[in-house]
């Protein structure tokens, strides 16, 4: 392994001269350096900074894993992430966010009060929080709580709280009951199963109650006390669009790496758009793009909260479409915004092939979703630890939600012309550091 000879003091000096290097080009663009206080804003998504923070993330987890040891990091590692996730959820269902002011303090016992919870569990969880920089101490041993950058980014994004909404009420217990899918579907056999059902979402439970057949039709139909039906729909598009925003994504640099203007006055439809926000991208920047959003009809609520208000309501139409039933509307480009990754092959080779009776020669079809680098599993170190881990926890999510996978350019080759061989890949748009990437299929009538 490339890292056996890495020493602490190897990678202590790497550490310092990383961090410098980062500190220097932040002030040269005359960006704040990063902080625990609530202004703090996340560092910008340019590949040239991105790059020097995954090498120092990547050499800051190396040190800690030597530091650790490896009989200490089990026990760490299987204990504290447990109740550290259960803390985020806690935090995330009881709204501790609101309870502390972003520019104030608030008392164990106001919180306690806003929460409904007893103060004793207030300030133990709160405990557990404080050392991962989540809320702290208005000064040590103090009784009143302030916000850290972390936690009024929580408390001033409903967008991120439904990322962490998702993968703590939707995924995380799917993931509980991964073991017993893996006995019940896979064991035993030589190939994986496609059908979506064959994962651990079905078997997870939510109040008790099994969740159904496959988490589209959970998000869409299972109801909970006191939350309207199909909440959890609208949070899944809340989720997406805070995912647009984060680093490790670059969303708006990948998507604008492909030659949208050089379209003209085409028509866009972005198929599975859900609230929009890939759209309004487009809108932006491409004012001469007819563009629609094909979605399920719980979808609508969520574009229309996201679209209606913003200065492209009247450029950004909404249509119900089931991409499971044959495509009925003729346009130049047909865009898939991470709706494939969420289906095994089988399906998506059928989403595609829906589309094939309206589409002409010289069509894109626009995969945007993640892209695996191909050197992925020989585990070429020019791919960063925190990207590899990334990709990989990505995947093993897909898993257990839909039976699917995150896929390589091949892949993605493979899974398209399975649908039809007459799809041509004609443009690959990646950005180093960035998930996603942007494969462009031109189909050859």
């Amino acid at each position: 392994m490339a890292q056996d000879n890495e020493s602490l003091e190897s990678l202590g000096s790497k550490i310092a001269n990383l961090s410098s290097f980062l500190s220097s080009q932040l002030a040269t663009l005359d960006l704040p350096q990063p902080s625990f206080h609530t202004n703090t804003n996340p560092l910008p998504q340019d590949p040239a900074i991105q790059l020097v923070r995954l090498n120092l993330m990547e050499s800051l987890e190396r040190l800690q894993h030597l530091v650790t040891g490896p009989v200490d990091f089990w026990a760490k590692e299987s204990c504290l992430r447990n109740h550290e996730l259960l803390t985020y959820d806690v935090f995330n269902n009881f709204n501790f966010w609101d309870a502390v002011p972003i520019d104030g303090s608030a008392s164990y016992a106001e919180i306690a009060n806003l929460t409904n919870l007893p103060e004793q569990m207030v300030r133990r969880f709160l405990q557990l929080a404080y050392t991962f920089f989540v809320f702290a101490e208005e000064t040590a041993g103090s009784e009143y709580v302030v916000h850290t950058a972390a936690s009024a980014n929580m408390a001033q994004s409903r967008h991120l709280q439904a990322v962490v909404a998702f993968n703590l009420e939707e995924a995380r217990p799917a993931a509980t009951v991964g073991v017993e899918a893996l006995r019940k579907w896979f064991m035993g056999k030589k190939e994986v199963p496609e059908d979506i059902e064959s994962c651990a979402f079905p078997l997870a439970t939510d109040d008790g109650r099994r969740r159904g057949e496959n988490i589209w039709d959970f998000l869409e139909n299972f109801e909970r006390p006191g939350q309207p039906r199909g909440y959890r729909a609208k949070r899944f598009g809340d989720a997406m669009k805070g995912l647009t925003d984060m680093n490790m994504t670059m969303t708006d640099k990948v998507l604008h790496m492909f030659d949208w203007k050089g379209l003209e006055d085409a028509t866009v439809v972005d198929v599975g758009g859900s609230a929009g926000h890939v759209c309004a991208l487009l809108a932006g920047e491409y004012p001469r793009l007819n563009l629609i959003v094909q979605d399920i009809p719980s979808a609508e609520l969520a574009f229309r909260a996201n679209i209606a208000s913003s200065c492209y309501a009247s450029r950004i139409h909404f249509q119900t479409h089931d991409f499971f039933k044959p495509q009925d509307l003729s346009a130049d480009v047909f865009l898939f915004k991470s709706v494939f990754h969420n289906w095994p092959d089988k399906y998506v080779s059928l989403i595609v092939r829906n589309l094939l009776e309206v589409l002409k020669s010289g069509n894109h079809l626009i995969v945007f979703d993640i892209v695996v680098p191909s050197s992925f599993e020989a585990s070429d170190m020019s791919t960063s630890l925190t990207m590899r881990r990334l990709f990989a926890a990505m995947d093993l999510q897909m898993h257990i939600l839909c039976n699917s996978k995150e896929r390589t350019v091949e892949d993605w080759v493979n899974v398209i012309k399975r649908a039809d061989p007459r799809f041509e890949l004609k443009g690959i748009h990646v950005c180093q550091g960035a998930l996603f990437g942007l494969l462009d299929f031109v189909f050859q009538d």
